[in-house]
């Protein structure tokens, strides 16, 4: 009697661990990316930024330096070698933070009218880690604001930051 108790108990809980938990999927920036060799690059479809707000978002992770500098010229993020060089491993390097279009994440989006989302997506690149994370489909302002939250709060406890190490430990 005490094994059927425990059985739908448990039953919940997983199902409650599932839901609280991200799924991992494929966006189309992650097809397009996950062939190169010296980066790693991850999905998550249901990241959470705050108690309410999920968002999906790739994460693209050099693993050289000549991959970093690479995304940087492939994303048109327009920052030198140089720069790079330095603020690689620099904890306090901070963020690089532009509106993409939706559909084409290498075009800057330019500026939002009428708090229109819609089309929009977000490029982070992480100046330390030389880490691309693009948060998929804006949609609306306050999503907007859930996620600079988010990254703000990033920069007083970089572990939070999306990457490829809590990525995995998501799923």
């Amino acid at each position: 009697m005490k094994t059927r108790k425990t059985k739908p108990t448990l039953i919940l809980i997983a199902l409650w661990l599932g839901t609280a938990m991200p799924t991992v999927g494929q966006t189309e920036l992650y097809k397009q990316y996950s062939h190169l060799k010296d980066v790693t690059v991850a999905c998550i479809m249901n990241f959470y930024v705050n108690d309410t707000t999920q968002v999906e978002l790739t994460i693209l992770a050099p693993q050289t330096k000549e991959a970093v500098y690479y995304l940087v010229e492939e994303f048109n993020l327009g920052i030198e070698k140089d720069i790079i060089d330095k603020d690689l491993e620099n904890e306090y390097s901070g963020l690089f933070r532009r509106n993409v279009c939706r559909d084409n994440v290498k075009k800057a989006f330019g500026p939002i009218i009428n708090n229109d989302y819609t089309n929009v997506s977000e490029l982070v690149y992480n100046c330390s880690k030389g880490t691309i994370v693009v948060f998929h489909n804006i949609e609306n302002r306050e999503r907007n604001i859930a996620i600079g939250k988010f990254l703000t709060g990033t920069l007083t406890e970089p572990e939070k930051f999306p990457s490829i190490d809590n990525a995995n430990n998501k799923k």
